[in-house]
């Protein structure tokens, strides 16, 4: 057994564990007893799996334990690293002589054993993978905030002291594993960052596939892949977080003039434990967010959001009319909009409501989009698609206004002036993540499907997202305009 002693980590992982023999021995752990989470991560390459496993096994020989070996999703064991584990057990010549290796798990002459299943897989039945004492997480970037949050506390280890190992490669800095252990890193972690230059057993042949990505790869793709660096958006997805980050607080630029209508929508919760959303907006500048718990009562949560725009002295209230609630709150509003002018209530004369139907047809059809040749019935599938590519162009703009120092119109701009940090980074991940996908009609723009999102990426509902792109969906030229313009009239 004296060479489960070898242990002799790469200088970049060094600081995670006890190396020297005797302290091994009297500790009966090869971790330092200074940190419960290891946090590895960066690009391909780092040897960050390989130090982890390493390290566990060696701990199985030191003491009984029970490990889980998890990620996301697992649909079969080929998916997980139990073969890289069992090329440990090899080197280490611990095959037979000490680990006993089946198909599905492998167990220690001490009583250690090591389990392969997926998070998302036994999400409802966490308290099966109960009782562990070392957690490795592998391709951690995937695991959601569910999944975290089901899988933190289940964990109650048999030996008192519980170790949580992350190993992931960054892919947005808004996914909740890089929120819950980067940017709001918990006590007693310890966080290694490698890539391949830290990694003195980097293979020639990775060292030639890193070159041949560097020269061909588009920089932000190769700087994630290769150097750890988060990704952020990319692909077909609608608004870039780049674009939107540039967008907080825009208006603090000295250039910046506010101008437009003030706005407030409304987004209903659905089916289960969806969430009602609201977003209000002082023409170009969010303002205000809120969102709430969906409850069986829709005429209390219609007239929570209206008292948003009474209180904000919106002129106009616009809501998602599809989806089987658009009449209800259609009613529950103009009932509590008769009941308040009744009362004399001020703001309450000054709101106009406008229902918005993301199935319906583009609004101004024939109209060219800026930049091209194409009209809005060329380019977008629905009115859904729309407002989204509208709002999407507003984010664009201003990251070319506070960015690039361009001279953009005002009402081309759109500055998120959300001071809470949590409601910001929610408001960017539901805006970041949709994606364009064609229709299979008329190859149109169309927004990915909620239920599709929700399975590619783990985020529910975009319901914040959802009321901010009411509040610049294109308007019916008519009614809402002419209202807000008699009413303008009056006031002078």
């Amino acid at each position: 057994m004296s060479r489960t002693l070898e242990f002799a980590p790469q200088k970049a992982f060094a600081k995670a564990y006890y190396t020297d023999p005797n302290l091994i021995i009297d500790n009966r752990t090869v971790f330092s007893h200074e940190y419960d989470y290891f946090v590895d991560l960066g690009g391909r390459g780092g040897g960050k799996t390989k130090d982890k496993i390493k390290a566990v096994v060696i701990e199985a020989t030191l003491r009984k334990v029970r490990v889980l070996i998890t990620r996301e999703i697992q649909n079969s064991i080929d998916e997980s690293v139990k073969a890289e584990i069992e090329a440990c057990i090899d080197e280490l010549d611990l095959r037979g002589t000490f680990f006993k290796v089946t198909d599905k798990y492998i167990e220690g002459a001490n009583g250690s054993y090591f389990m392969f299943r997926g998070i998302k897989n036994n999400i409802n039945n966490l308290k099966s993978i109960a009782d562990v004492d070392i957690v490795l997480v592998e391709e951690a970037e995937s695991v959601t905030k569910l999944s975290w949050d089901k899988l933190l506390p289940s964990i109650r280890p048999n030996s008192g002291r519980a170790i949580v190992i992350v190993i992931f490669n960054p892919n947005n800095e808004l996914d909740d594993t890089y929120q819950r252990f980067i940017v709001n890193t918990p006590p007693r972690t310890c966080i290694t960052q490698v890539n391949y230059d830290k990694n003195k057993y980097f293979p020639e042949f990775l060292e030639k596939q890193r070159l041949h990505a560097m020269k061909t790869m588009p920089r932000k793709d190769y700087e994630n892949i290769w150097l750890g660096k988060p990704k952020g958006s990319g692909g077909d997805v609608i608004i870039d977080l780049d674009w939107i980050k540039a967008a907080r607080n825009a208006s603090r630029d000295q250039r910046w003039v506010t101008t437009g209508d003030k706005i407030v929508g409304y987004d209903p919760a659905g089916q289960g434990k969806d969430f009602n959303a609201a977003s209000y907006c002082d023409g170009n500048r969010l303002l205000a967010l809120d969102e709430w718990l969906r409850s069986s009562d829709l005429r209390e949560a219609s007239e929570r959001a209206l008292e948003l725009a009474i209180d904000s002295y919106a002129t106009v209230f616009r809501f998602d009319s599809c989806g089987g609630f658009g009449d209800g709150v259609s009613v529950f509003v103009d009932d509590a909009l008769k009941e308040a002018r009744s009362k004399q209530v001020h703001a309450a004369a000054f709101i106009e409501v406008d229902p918005f139907n993301a199935g319906d047809g583009v609004k101004h059809p024939k109209l060219k989009i800026e930049g091209t040749e194409k009209t809005n019935d060329d380019i977008y599938s629905n009115a859904k698609a729309q407002a989204w590519g509208v709002l999407a162009q507003l984010f664009y703009n201003t990251f070319r206004f506070i960015e690039l120092g361009e001279d953009i119109e005002p009402d081309q701009l759109i500055s998120i002036d959300i001071m809470d940090d949590d409601q910001f980074l929610k408001l960017a991940r539901e805006l970041s993540t949709p994606l364009w996908v064609k229709s299979l009609t008329n190859s149109k723009k169309k927004v990915e499907a909620k239920k599709d999102m929700e399975k590619r990426t783990g985020q529910p509902s975009p319901n914040l997202a959802d009321s901010l792109v009411m509040c610049y969906a294109p308007r019916n030229a008519s009614a809402v305009d002419s209202f807000i313009a008699m009413r303008r009239s009056r006031n002078r």
